[in-house]
């Protein structure tokens, strides 16, 4: 026997059960997420139709640009635009869908940027052997009106120039293909000193080899500006949902069902979870201000913070089941400092000072105890992990005996809680010794200084 002894306390597990079956949400946590999204979903809206516009300013002013061409080329280009501005409407539409029914379309909505993502290149690679057949018919009826070569070349050269240079105005290459475009003007300087050493078939070969693949390029950054613009909407949507949880979270209440009937409390999930809540909250913010200013994000930043957010969303879900678990060990804490009360009122003890430690109903619980004859004992009942993500209670009790040093006098106190343990339904470990307490009442009287332990500040606060 020693002056301390530790052991594991707990309510058994269908009494546990019964307890967080009882304890309820009293909010339907999904209708509150849709309201608070909801209400902030108009700045959303207002953002993509911003982009929206963007996008079909490019589109005139690609239209504008191509009027440098030949009367040929600008043909052609108008067919690949109305191809373009198709595909661009359908991506819209199904962007605009996604604010409607936020959570639900949440991976459909994945799902359709991929498969639009899909569509899109199916048709370009379409319109590009369409292209391809229009060239080679160009170049056939410009043989057959016996044009000048020199003058084929030179059309040629001034094509290829108009476009790369609408696609250098209007795309932003550098960020989605960094260097095609200055590998295809270095492949047109190559037609130009054909063109200059006279050699007119290899110009116009090479110029109508150069636009084929700016087209390509073209087609490319389209989709690519497409699918950026969709994560990036995807990636503002996951955040703002993600922030509408925080939100539901914070607002959260409980009822619990008790003997004297239901009683409710504020669920005050941030304080339970040591404030995990509002760090994600803060997070989701922090996502939003990086999303705002997102030139500098690849398509890769968005997919990351897609993950992200949704990963951050479903911690934030798990908070209230934490917080609830953690208000009833804390209730436990109590019932178990009140037993041990119980279990020693017959023998003389009277509790002199109950106080949680830091004065946070968290952490653990601290009892003094003292008889007559001036023995005192202290019992801290600490919560600690227990199994699947729940809470036990670790109960140590320290012996300060004055009046005599008797094991049989400490056996005969803790038989006496271990016996009101049972008596209670209580789970107990076997109580152990403390290390270097055998056989003497414990001498750690710091333990009897309830003022500093009101005092002081748990490491996770």
């Amino acid at each position: 026997m020693s002056g301390e002894k530790d052991t594991i306390v707990n309510i058994r597990q269908s009494e546990y059960n019964r307890l967080m079956n009882t304890c309820r949400r009293m909010d339907n946590i999904n209708q509150t997420i849709q309201s608070n999204t909801n209400s902030m979903a108009g700045q959303l809206r207002g953002e993509l139709n911003t982009r929206f516009q963007d996008i079909q300013r490019r589109h005139d002013a690609t239209r504008h640009q191509i009027s440098g061409l030949s009367d040929d080329m600008q043909r052609i280009e108008r067919n690949f635009q109305s191809q373009i501005n198709v595909q661009a409407r359908e991506f819209q539409n199904n962007m605009e869908s996604l604010h409607q029914e936020l959570g639900s379309q949440r991976r459909e909505y994945t799902e359709m940027i991929h498969q639009q993502g899909e569509n899109f290149r199916r048709a370009m690679d379409a319109q590009y052997q369409e292209l391809t057949s229009q060239i080679t018919d160009i170049r056939q009826e410009l043989q057959e009106k016996e044009e000048n070569e020199r003058h084929i070349a030179g059309q040629w050269l001034s094509d290829c120039q108009n476009y790369l240079q609408m696609i250098d105005s209007q795309y932003r290459h550098q960020k989605f293909k960094p260097g095609e475009l200055a590998h295809l003007q270095a492949e047109l300087n190559m037609v130009q000193n054909n063109l200059d050493q006279g050699q007119y078939q290899a110009a116009i070969t090479n110029a109508q080899r150069t636009f084929m693949k700016a087209a390509r390029l073209r087609m490319s950054l389209e989709n690519l500006e497409l699918e950026w613009e969709a994560h990036l909407e995807a990636a503002k949507c996951n955040a703002t949902e993600l922030i509408a949880t925080c939100d539901a979270q914070n607002t959260c209440r409980f009822t619990f069902e008790t003997e004297e009937g239901a009683e409710e409390i504020a669920g005050e999930i941030d304080f339970w979870t040591h404030g995990q809540l509002s760090s994600i909250r803060t997070q989701a913010s922090e996502e939003m201000k990086k999303l705002g200013a997102s030139n500098d994000l690849t398509l890769d930043d968005l997919k990351a913070s897609m993950a992200q957010s949704e990963q951050w969303r479903h911690e934030c879900l798990t908070l209230s089941e934490q917080a609830k678990q953690a208000i009833v060990a804390a209730q436990l804490r109590n019932n178990i400092g009140q037993t041990i009360e119980a279990a020693l009122t017959d023998a003389g003890w009277d509790v002199t000072e109950s106080v949680f430690e830091g004065d946070d109903f968290r952490q653990s619980l601290h009892v003094k105890l003292k008889n007559l004859p001036g023995d005192e004992m202290v019992t801290i009942i600490s919560p600690i992990p227990g199994p699947n993500d729940t809470i036990q209670n670790k109960v140590n009790v320290s012996f300060f005996d004055r009046s005599t040093s008797d094991e049989q006098f400490r056996k005969s106190r803790l038989n006496a809680i271990t016996q009101m343990f049972n008596e209670e339904g209580l789970e107990y470990t076997p109580p152990a010794c403390a290390p270097g307490t055998e056989n003497q009442a414990c001498t750690d009287y710091e333990r009897l200084d309830f003022t500093k332990v009101k005092q002081s500040k748990d490491s996770k606060q």
